[in-house]
């Protein structure tokens, strides 16, 4: 796995605490498309897409701090 810059290794494993927990309290249907958008985002940070990535974080976080609202 890629190692993030700047982040310690406590740090990542606090962030995947707290992207666990975000993800066990969201809908089925929410889940489905994170499980579409999670694996899109490390092909966007393999090829260097960093503005593609970007956004795509910025909609998972969307899904992730409203798990009852509608998907669009």
């Amino acid at each position: 796995m890629a190692e993030l810059s700047g982040s310690s290794e406590d740090e990542i494993e606090d962030d995947i605490a707290e992207f666990r927990e975000a993800l066990s309290r969201i809908r089925e249907d929410h889940r489905r498309v994170l499980l579409v958008l999670v694996p899109r985002l490390a092909a966007m940070q393999e090829r260097g897409d960093t503005e593609g990535a970007l956004a795509l974080v910025a909609k998972i976080q969307e899904i992730l701090s409203d798990p009852e609202r509608p998907l669009q």
